[in-house]
């Protein structure tokens, strides 16, 4: 079936109708490639197929704005693999959407191509013997609310909308870190359609070097239509947010760099704690404040005793269940979201220039409607860095004797307009906080995938060191030799290898 360039323009022009004006959307046009992909998915896939972005949304609003030529939704590997050999063989770029918490136009919402929508393939599947087959669509509420009945947890994250797929590909932070390690790391088995179509699995025992590959190595390798993880026993935990007035940040900072640092406090494989710093613009000011994290149900846990001595100006602390914790009903798809990272040795100086910097940054960007920024950081801690020399060990090339400082600069704001004023103030930030940290010597090469900007992608595997970036590029090129998962591919959204 030939279609004609008027055809297709007359195509695109009927989809932009149905978003908004022409003029808006004129660079998500239709390639012939993807018409025809839509028409032979259209016919595959009967229900399970749209042409518009009805009741679809999406976490960022840069995405949320993005329009597809359609979208399809897999019910299993089967459906996937019958996809991807459509798109390839018509050769029409595409995006997959888990849980969709990226901030990239074209990450998880294809511009103008094929979004392939997981969230049919969310089932929860309790396997016994300590784990349970998560579908390459769920997110992290529902993981965790299915689990919970069986009284039963995973290494999942802090936001109940973040997917599992991406959340676990890059790494996988969790309130439960220090006890288990990353996701990365708890991972048995993956379920991967390869870029020929080919359904395979890969394990410590099976195919790997695609395992190692996935611990970290993000969408560079496959699809990831389900994961086997470890489940163990979990009850309620106990949580509490603190915010403090502004003379008392360099006592919070003291007691907070104890917690992760001293080998007898982090020692306490329970206790988890997340500095944040945040410009609220209804008080125009900075504030900062902590989540206290403890993995059992206790009240006033002893390992926070000595910054529970500070004054607070706001306590909320609850004991529930994970899923409560992380069910956060805000609107998606409604505020545009930039993420940056860089990581550091302990400094105790660096978090106070650290949070010098950000707010000087800030304060140049303040008049940005809908200005919602943060300096946040936590630690990984030895448990976890031990945890990753298992099975053979993950990609991240993470190896040391001491906690690594994740900082992460995390900004929200509602308009197009403002994107470079916010690009430009997340970029110094991370700038000069680095430059303090090569200063101080506490620089460290590793940067989080999951919280990094575009502009920080090249750096990304550097990061891993060169025999694991080199390791991760031979793999990527023997299984996807057309170049399918690359920047130059069908799927170029998220960090690339090649």
């Amino acid at each position: 079936m030939r279609v004609t360039d008027g055809l297709v323009y007359l195509f695109a022009v009927a989809n932009i109708a149905a978003y908004g004006s022409a003029t808006e959307h004129l660079n998500q046009t239709v390639s012939a490639n993807c018409q025809q992909a839509c028409i032979q998915l259209s016919t595959a896939f009967g229900s399970a197929f749209h042409y518009s972005n009805d009741n679809f949304t999406i976490w960022d609003a840069k995405q949320q704005e993005v329009h597809p030529a359609c979208r399809v939704e897999p019910s299993n590997a089967r459906d996937v693999s019958k996809i991807l050999n459509i798109l390839v063989d018509r050769w029409c770029h595409f995006s997959i959407k888990g849980g969709g918490h990226s901030r990239n136009p074209g990450d998880s919402n294809s511009s103008g191509g094929v979004t392939v929508d997981l969230d049919r393939m969310r089932g929860v599947e309790v396997l016994g013997d300590g784990k349970a087959r998560v579908g390459g669509g769920a997110n992290t509420l529902q993981v965790y609310s299915a689990l919970e009945s069986h009284n039963l947890s995973f290494v999942g994250g802090r936001v109940g909308t973040v997917g599992i797929g991406g959340f676990t590909l890059g790494g996988g932070t969790s309130p439960l870190s220090n006890k288990y390690g990353w996701a990365l790391d708890n991972v048995f088995e993956y379920e991967v359609v390869l870029a020929n179509g080919t359904i395979t699995t890969a394990s410590e025992t099976h195919n790997p070097d695609l395992y190692f590959a996935l611990r970290g190595g993000g969408n560079n390798f496959g699809i990831v239509t389900a994961f086997t993880v470890r489940t163990f026993p979990q009850g309620p935990v106990f949580t509490s947010m603190t915010s403090y007035s502004s003379n008392q940040s360099e006592q919070v900072l003291d007691r907070v760099y104890d917690l992760y640092t001293d080998p007898v406090l982090s020692g306490d494989v329970n206790m988890g704690y997340d500095l944040y710093y945040t410009y609220t613009s209804e008080s125009d000011a900075f504030a900062l404040s902590g989540t206290q994290r403890y993995a059992d149900p206790v009240q006033q846990p002893p390992v926070f005793h000595d910054i529970d001595q500070i004054p607070t100006v706001s306590r909320e602390t609850t004991i529930g269940s994970l899923s409560s914790l992380v069910n956060d009903s805000s609107p998606m798809g409604t505020a545009r979201h930039l993420f940056a990272t860089l990581s550091v040795s302990p400094s105790r100086s660096l978090l106070s220039q650290g949070l010098h910097i950000f707010e000087q940054e800030v304060e140049a960007i303040k008049t940005v409607s809908g200005l919602v920024p943060n300096f946040i950081c936590y630690p990984l801690q030895q448990n976890a860095i031990q945890a990753m020399k298992q099975r053979g060990g993950n990609a991240l090339g993470i190896d040391r004797d001491e906690p690594l400082f994740i900082i992460l600069i995390s900004t929200a704001w509602s308009h197009s307009h403002d994107d470079a004023p916010v690009e430009t103030m997340t970029a110094n930030t991370i700038r000069r906080v680095q430059a303090v940290a090569e200063e101080l010597g506490v620089a460290n090469r590793y940067r989080y995938i999951n919280y990094a900007a575009a502009a920080q992608a090249d750096s990304i595997f550097q990061g891993y060191g060169k025999e694991n970036e080199q390791r991760l590029k031979e793999i990527q090129r023997a299984l996807d030799p057309r170049g399918i998962f690359t920047s130059k591919g069908l799927w170029s959204g998220f960090v690339k290898l090649l």
